[in-house]
């Protein structure tokens, strides 16, 4: 079968002419013009390769990147009008797996694609390495459990597995196909957070939506993240510590300037 291609462009002309040319070279094509839309088509399509513009509308090119690197390995190919150093730079280090300017040539965008996709073949050939897994405390546990790979989850009837660290909760998530911001949306906390709470960032989340964060996550991803909560509680407390030693000094270096005043 041909592979698929999923073009992401804000410009209607540019999307229909990427379709017709991409079309003519036997690829298989779909046309979105918004990266919301792209982010929720990805998981129910998998396309074969994503071309992503970045100067969209509600969120950028290089922000739908990273949210597709955060649950997928499937090929990004940047093409955008942005063309300075720090642009590609940036594209590149949202997780893209090439980048080309406008306006392209068509044979050029071709023999991208065709790396790209010849790079991902071969990937995909390797031995895949392990998923980490959530442990269970007992044999029933782990069978009332649904199964994705090595990722297991438990069932919604029984209580939800503690968890030790933030790469629990990325497996977590993975399992169940969701991306950053289709997690935001269903936890309605910020993704920012949610990524923080990942890789354990905690001094990254206010401490006034720490505890409202985890709970929420907690409660959608159905585990207990209150082992997380007191491992941050424990890495922000010097912090809270040095906060309130340097509003002291500075109540004192005040109150003796008014009284040298």
């Amino acid at each position: 079968m041909a592979p698929y291609i999923l073009v992401v462009d804000d410009e209607p002309a540019i999307g229909k002419l990427l379709t017709y040319q991409l079309a003519g070279f036997g690829y298989r094509v779909s046309y979105l013009e918004n990266g919301l839309l792209a982010l929720q088509r990805l998981l129910a399509e998998r396309p074969d390769l994503v071309l992503l513009d970045v100067m969209m509308p509600l969120i950028s090119g290089w922000e739908v990147c990273r949210q597709i690197r955060a649950c997928s390995d499937v090929p990004v190919i940047m093409l955008t009008a942005k063309s300075a150093e720090s642009d590609i730079v940036q594209g590149f280090n949202a997780g893209a797996d090439d980048y080309l300017t406008k306006p392209f040539n068509l044979t050029q965008l071709h023999a991208r694609i065709e790396a790209v996709l010849r790079r991902a073949k071969n990937t995909a050939s390797q031995v895949p390495q392990p998923v980490p897994a959530i442990s269970f405390t007992t044999p029933a546990a782990a069978a009332s459990g649904v199964t994705l790979g090595d990722v297991v989850l438990q069932a919604t009837d029984q209580p939800p597995q503690p968890v030790q660290n933030g790469q629990q909760v990325h497996a977590a998530r993975l399992a169940k196909g969701m991306t950053l911001h289709l997690a935001e949306r269903a936890c309605n906390v910020r993704w920012e957070f949610l990524q923080a709470i990942e890789r354990e960032n905690w001094e990254y989340i206010p401490r006034r939506e720490l505890r409202r964060a985890l709970n929420a996550y907690g409660t959608y991803l159905h585990l207990d993240l209150s082992p997380l909560h007191a491992q941050a509680q424990a890495q922000l407390r010097p912090y809270t510590v040095m906060r309130y030693a340097a509003v002291a000094v500075l109540i004192v270096v005040v109150v003796l300037g008014l009284y040298l005043l």
